[in-house]
């Protein structure tokens, strides 16, 4: 019997890292096959991913995409933003629509710095700066804003990942599988994400940039940072307007609201939209949610930072 056992001890570690390893190759091998169906420009940008400034609006909204996602995300809002008086920065994460080498470098601590860099260059040459940012994008804006010093009049947050929605994670929570995979893992570096997008409008497919490889180091550093934020809702006071997907199946919804209901912000608006899915600046009713961006930043926001009336 105890022969047994210490057989079964060897066997099952060994099981695994072939398990890990036979995965890890195939997952390259996929990733092989989809890069080569890849158009780059010069710089190793996914044709079609790179940032872009359009409008000549007095105000600036910075856009900021999600997980996996490009400025692509905004090819439909930032034109009709840029039509209502604005000024659109289409912001490219570091890392970003870039092959996996340099895709794999990049971290949470860039994506907050790029978005802050952002804002204080547009401070200097625009009378407000607001936030448009979708999922992560959310979350690293509400990181990057949060400084005390953040120069940022307003926020509209697009189905914002506050938590992972486990809605299509079988067994257990996405948090405890990702705990497992990440303890576990060896020879996986990056994963393939198993999920179609979650997009109602299948026309506005041929829109999407998102990448289907993601490394393991940007998956770690999302729930490093989504912890961080964690904390953040009762110190966060910059105008909000929060729009949810009524049937997203990316991010919490309940996770969101109780954000939305704890922080501190003064004006808030919260806005759920029934018929579209988590990619909502690309899905059905885009152009609503870019009037009531406008509206929001525009009618209920206010003084410009550092002369806003805050409530409490």
């Amino acid at each position: 019997m105890l022969s047994y056992f210490i057989a079964a001890a060897v066997a099952v570690p060994l099981l695994w890292l072939f398990g890990d390893l036979f995965y890890s190759l195939i997952v390259k091998a996929l990733y092989s096959r989809w890069e080569a169906g890849i158009e780059r420009d010069p710089d190793g940008v996914r044709v079609g991913c790179r940032e872009f400034t359009l409008g000549e609006g007095e105000d600036a909204v910075v856009l900021v995409h999600g997980y996996g996602d490009s400025p692509a995300a905004f090819q439909l809002m930032a034109p009709a933003l840029a039509a209502q008086g604005f000024t659109c920065r289409g912001l490219r994460l570091p890392g970003h629509g870039l092959p996996m080498g340099q895709y794999r470098q990049t971290s949470a601590v860039q994506w907050r710095d790029a978005v802050r860099a952002t804002i204080t260059e547009l401070r200097g040459r625009y009378r407000r700066v607001y936030l448009l940012a979708h999922s992560l994008g959310a979350a690293i804006a509400v990181e990057a804003a949060s400084e005390p010093t953040a120069a940022v009049d307003g926020m509209t947050l697009l189905a914002p990942l506050v938590e992972v929605s486990s809605r299509r994670s079988p067994l257990l929570p996405v948090g405890t599988w990702y705990r497992l995979l990440d303890g576990l893992l060896v020879f996986t570096d990056y994963v393939m994400s198993p999920y179609p997008t979650d997009l109602w409008d299948k026309s506005a497919a041929v829109l999407v940039r998102e990448d289907k490889f993601i490394p393991r180091g940007v998956i770690r550093d999302l729930f490093a940072l989504l912890a961080r934020n964690a904390e953040r809702a009762k110190t966060f006071r910059i105008p909000v307007l929060m729009i949810l997907a009524r049937h997203d199946l990316v991010v919490d919804n309940q996770a969101s609201e109780r954000f939305f209901h704890d922080c501190a912000a003064r004006p808030k608006r919260l806005l759920y939209v029934e018929n579209a899915g988590h990619l909502l600046p690309l899905d059905q009713g885009w152009k609503a949610l870019v009037d009531e961006a406008a509206r929001f930043f525009r009618e209920e926001v206010g003084a410009p930072a550092g002369g806003r009336a805050t409530e409490g």
